[in-house]
Formats: structure tokens, sequence, C-alpha cells
């Protein structure tokens, strides 16, 4: 062979071999949001605090690309289902984000564990996706029973409580936060009145708040539902004067389902709820207002992050914590996962137990919607 063809066959395989190593020094990050359907507003929050993440990191961590695929999952099982099982097909990813929805992200956790790869759920409340023995499924958001729970203390002993009529649409997740509002409740000595389910698709919420009406003194309404309907629910409820925006005296209250700007959009109805957030923009550690500051420069000045925006920014930030501890693939971002011990985000600190689920309640916060529609935040646990 001449000594020009060996150096050209040379110089094609080293250039071969860069584009190998460059492409080998990639995370992929599979991201399963609802863009449409009645949670597409996660989706579109989602995507505003993951970008933000990914701009800051500049790409990358570690000598490492951080490569983000979207997809459309719809809040939906068999939507979510048929993305994920596409990201694998196609994307091959080192890790799904995803879903929001609780019904959702429970059917692609046993697609995503059986392709051991991990998920990183950042939005789902309910109890079954880490009871049930998924090794690669991790979550952020606390669980129904670590925000039901603290509810039922608030409604006892900081608003005197003695009734109750819990409200949640019929799905994994609004069952789960109910029935964990109920139980503690009543071993409280309160009495829940009644329980009160519906589908997405109900819109008109008159019948429900007047059969409220008609059941004496209720105390707190603990509401579990997508922004749109508790719009809805908490000015049927104002408008039968059963609630403190409409005259009445009852207390809605909630977990973590609603984004920052509800009350806005619910308006006077929303006066005196009190419910947890996991991001609250008011709390002054250093990191919440740096990232404030970020997204402002970012999407506006007159923009204030809600806690979509920052748990979907929190879940890049783990991801590249993960990668900066040496992790390169499924199987190590798995591996760091396990270690983490009260990584600092904007929603507080992430320390995963066992069964992959956060475990410190820093990421639990109590406000209270004030009659100009603001926030007080309440130090309450």
């Amino acid at each position: 062979m001449k000594p020009a063809i060996r150096l050209a066959l040379a110089g094609a395989l080293l250039f071969a071999s860069g584009i190998a190593t460059a492409q080998d020094r990639v995370i992929r990050i599979g991201v399963a949001m609802p863009i449409s359907g009645p949670g597409s507003y996660f989706g579109v929050m989602d995507k505003e605090g993951m970008e933000l993440a990914l701009e800051q990191l500049k790409g990358g961590v570690n000598g490492y690309k951080l490569q983000v695929q979207y997809e459309d999952s719809a809040c939906s099982p068999l939507q979510a289902t048929n993305a994920v099982k596409r990201l694998l097909d196609q994307f091959k990813p080192h890790i799904v984000i995803g879903e929001e929805c609780s019904d959702a992200s429970l059917a692609i956790a046993p697609i995503l564990n059986e392709a051991k790869v991990v998920q990183l759920n950042v939005g789902s409340v309910t109890m079954k996706l880490t009871e049930s023995g998924y090794k690669y499924t991790f979550r952020i958001f606390p669980n129904a029973e670590q925000q039901s729970l603290p509810l039922a203390k608030v409604a006892e002993k900081a608003l005197g409580a003695k009734t109750a009529v819990t409200l949640h649409e019929k799905t994994n997740a609004g069952n789960d936060n109910a029935e964990g509002f109920k139980k503690p409740f009543e071993q409280m000595g309160g009495k829940v009145l009644a329980d009160i389910d519906f589908g997405r698709d109900v819109n008109d919420f008159t019948a429900i708040a007047t059969r409220i009406a008609s059941l004496g003194k209720v105390d707190v309404l603990p509401t579990f539902a997508l922004e749109g309907q508790q719009v809805r629910l908490a000015q049927a409820l104002a408008q039968a004067g059963i609630v403190k925006g409409g005259g009445g005296n009852a207390v809605q209250i909630g977990s973590i389902w609603l984004p920052y700007g509800f009350d806005q959009k619910a308006g006077k109805a929303s006066e005196g709820y009190v419910r947890i957030v996991q991001f609250d923009p008011t709390e002054q550690r250093k990191m919440v207002q740096d990232f404030i500051k970020a997204f402002r420069a970012k999407y506006g000045e007159d923009k204030v992050p809600t806690h979509i925006n920052a748990h979907a920014y929190d879940a890049i930030l783990l991801v590249a914590e993960a990668v900066r501890r040496g992790a390169k693939d499924s199987e190590s971002i798995r591996d760091a996962f396990t270690k983490f011990n009260r990584v600092e985000v904007t929603t507080g600190f992430i320390t995963f137990d066992a069964k992959g689920q956060t475990s410190d309640l820093s990421v639990v916060h109590f406000v209270q919607t004030q009659p100009d529609l603001s926030w007080k935040s309440l130090n309450w646990q």
C-alpha cells in the first residue's frame, strides 16, 4: 500500500474515532410532558424551566453534552406510553423526565424500568409510583402522604377545622390525595361530611356547590384537581356563598396542584385559599432568588416562576449533578441518584430514600391567598 494511501486511511480512522468519542460523551435526556390536553400548562412551564437550566449549563457538564428531546404525552396513559416507546426506539435516552400526571407516570414506569432507563418524575403524587418496587424510578415531588398529612394537620391545628368535604378528580392522584387527607383528619377527631369526585370532563360545578351548601357547616374543602377545574370549582363555591371569597366561612385548602397565577385566574373566589406549594418565590434562599432573577432575565421582568418552572429546572440540575459525580449512562445516573443527600435545588433539598422518593420535606411550603390575590407565606409544617 502506498504511503499516501496509508496516511489517508489512518486520518479517516482517527476522524471516525473522534466522531465516536464525541458521540459517546452525550447524556440523552428524554422529556415526556403534556404539551396538549387539560394539563398543557405543565408542558409549557416545564420547557421554560428546563431550557433555562440548559442555557446556564451551556448545554453540558463534565465534558458531556446534555441532549434533550421533548415528546407530548398529553397527561394521558396511552399517549405517554406511545411517547416513551418512541423515545426508547428512536432517541435511546439515558434518562426520561416525566410525566406530570400520575396515571401517565404509572403507565410509563414499568416500560422504563424494563428498559433499565432512569425515570425522574417531577410532578406526580400517587403513592403507587414509588411503592411499586421500581428500581429506576425517582421522584422529586412530594407524594400524596407527604402532602396530605401536613394538610390535615394544618386543617385541624392551625385552622381549627372539625368538618371537611373532600373534592377531587377521579384519578390515582386525586384519590390518593383525598384518602391521604381523610384518614389522618378523622384520626384527629375531624369528620368528613362527603367525599366528592368528578371526571376531567366536568366543567360546571354548580350542582356540586349546591350539594355542599346543603350539608351544613363545612370548615375546610380539601381540593385536588388540575388548574382549569379548580378555577371553576372555586368560583362555584364562592357563588354559592360557601367559601370566604363568596362571603362564607369555609376555607378551601389544597396541595401542590396549582401553579403560581391560579389566584388571578380564579379572582376573588380564591381569597383565603390555603395550599401547599413546592416552590415559594418569596423564599430568601440565595438559590431561589438567583433562579428568579435569571428566569425574569430570560422570559420577562413581569414573570414570576411557578413551582412547575422550578421543579423542571431542578430536574436538569439533578441530572447535571449526577454527571458531575461521574455518571455517564443510565446505570451510573441511577447509582448517583441513590447517593443524593440534601442536594440543594430551587424547590428545597433532595434526598432519595430506598424507594426513590424524595424524603426531605423542605420542598413543602404553605401559602394563603390574600384579598389582593397576593400570597402570604405561612410558617407551618
